[in-house]
Order: C-alpha cells, then sequence, then structure tokens
C-alpha cells in the first residue's frame, strides 16, 4: 500500500500542472458552465456564438476539454489514441455558428484543443487512456485567441466541480485561471434552486463575477414546478436571467434554432455595448 502512495506521489508530482501553464485570457470573453452535465452548455454556447456574430464582433470558441469524443474513421489505430485522432461534436457545432470551418483540422485544434474519447469524467477519461491532458495545447488555443478574436466564449466540462485530472484541478481553477466573467446554464426543474444555488455560490466564493443564467430545455406547458423555478432563480441567485430557451426537437449536433439566437441576442448587444462603452 505504501508503495503504490509513493508512486502515485512520484505519479503526480511529475505531470503537467496547469496552473503553471494556463494564464488569464487577458481579453473580452465569457466562460460557459452548467450546473450539472447534460444541462445545455454547448447550445447556449453556440447560440452566444450566433449572437455574437450577428453584431459582425469576431467571436472566438474553446470547448476547452472533452471527453466522450468519437473517433475519427481516418485517424488513430484504435488503441492509442492521440487528441487529434477524436473529432469533437459540441465544438464543430460552436465553430459552425461563429462563422468558422468545423472541417479545418487547424482551427479545431484551438476551438477543442484536449479531447478524449472516453464518455467519463476527464480525469477519469484520462487515467482510461494513460495520458493526462496536454495543457500546452490549450496555452496555445487560448494564445491564439488572444490575437484572432475580439470576444472568446470558453465552454466548460460537466459541472462546476468537476475534476479534469488526476491533481484534482477542476473547471472551477481553470475558469478561476482564465478570469472570465461566467455564464451558469440551468434548469427549470424540481431540485434546480438548490443546484444554481450551489453553483453560483462556488463560482462567487472565488471572487469570479456571474454575469446571468441561462434556464435550457424549459418545458412548453409551465407547470408550478416549472413556472416557479423560473420565478425565483434570477430572485435568489440576485443574478438576471438572460434568456429561457425551450424544449425544441430542432436542437442537435449540427443545428441550433434562430429563435435561440434571437433570445440572446438583446444580451450579448448589452455586454459588447458596455464592455465598448467602459474603454472610452
Amino acid at each position: 500500500m505504501k508503495s503504490d502512495k509513493a508512486s502515485l506521489i512520484q505519479e503526480l508530482s511529475s505531470a503537467p500542472n496547469p496552473q503553471k501553464i494556463l494564464s488569464a485570457v487577458g481579453k473580452p470573453g465569457l466562460f460557459i458552465t452548467g450546473t450539472n452535465t447534460d444541462i445545455g452548455k454547448t447550445t447556449v454556447t453556440a447560440a452566444l456564438a450566433g449572437a455574437f456574430r450577428r453584431l459582425n464582433i469576431r467571436v472566438g470558441v474553446c470547448k476547452a476539454i472533452a471527453s466522450g469524443c468519437p473517433k475519427r474513421p481516418d485517424r488513430g489505430d484504435g488503441e492509442q489514441l492521440r487528441d487529434d485522432d477524436l473529432l469533437s461534436p459540441d465544438a464543430a457545432l460552436a465553430a459552425t455558428m461563429a462563422g468558422l470551418d468545423p472541417e479545418n483540422e487547424q482551427i479545431m485544434k484551438v476551438i477543442s484543443p484536449i479531447r478524449f474519447a472516453a464518455p467519463v469524467s476527464p480525469h477519469v477519461a484520462a487515467q482510461i487512456e494513460s495520458r493526462e491532458p496536454d495543457w500546452n495545447r490549450l496555452a496555445t488555443a487560448i494564445q491564439y485567441w488572444r490575437e484572432h478574436c475580439d470576444f472568446l466564449l470558453v465552454e466548460g466540462a460537466g459541472g462546476w466541480l468537476v475534476p479534469l485530472n488526476r491533481r484534482l484541478f477542476t473547471i472551477a481553477d481553470l475558469a478561476q485561471i482564465l478570469a472570465l466573467p461566467t455564464i451558469v446554464v440551468t434548469g427549470a426543474y424540481l431540485g434546480t434552486l438548490n443546484h444554481t444555488s450551489l453553483t453560483v455560490e462556488s463560482i462567487r466564493a472565488r471572487n469570479i463575477a456571474v454575469a446571468g443564467l441561462v434556464a435550457n430545455r424549459v418545458p412548453i406547458e409551465r407547470d408550478i414546478s416549472v413556472q416557479s423555478s423560473l420565478d425565483e432563480l434570477p430572485h435568489l441567485m440576485h443574478t438576471p436571467m438572460l434568456a429561457v430557451l425551450p424544449e425544441d426537437s430542432q436542437v442537435s449536433s449540427v443545428h441550433v434554432p434562430e429563435n435561440f439566437i434571437n433570445a440572446l441576442e438583446p444580451f450579448a448587444r448589452r455586454w459588447w455595448n458596455n464592455l465598448s462603452s467602459s474603454e472610452k
């Protein structure tokens, strides 16, 4: 047991430390997180990209780390897969909405720098695939966007405290380093007040600004549970509800409905105008 523990300590001490590799974005942007996995962060990121693009803003998108990525049919031997052997459908959707080419492998390297195949938490995927996240790829991606966009959207993975490596470096740690205001994607379901409160409280405990909430996959027919959640969320969180996005069968891995972009465009316009005013 002692030898196993000593081996783990030695392994962790030699693993790349993202705290020493990554740095603040240093330009306007937003970090998109969620109260849970599969809450719709990608849908919101893609819709935001479309909204900022409408304003003729050069918007960059970065899905910093992704797991559950399918293998490219033309790459990899099926065993020792690397980042570029995998596809990131989430990142491809955000790229499309930002007006970028998801077929361009070079641009996808900076849109989706770290990819794992296993459909589990990134730190578990890293163990399964016997490779640590390549934080230098993410650092390179951030540097690219510093020079090639006016506004950067960075999407997290899973929920706010999801571990990303065996050091238990989390999405929260990543967001704190990147130093971007954060949007929280949530839902209008029984339990959302607790889930959202825990997320928002944790974000603010790190002195990160919460730009607002987006309620996603809201049922068309609103019962008392749904409606009370929508009413209470901005009140209890002391932060605005930026948009309420309904359940929509047209949402897919390659499409975001126009009405989603419409719903987020007023926020994008206000945010950009406020940034422009503060720089004068």
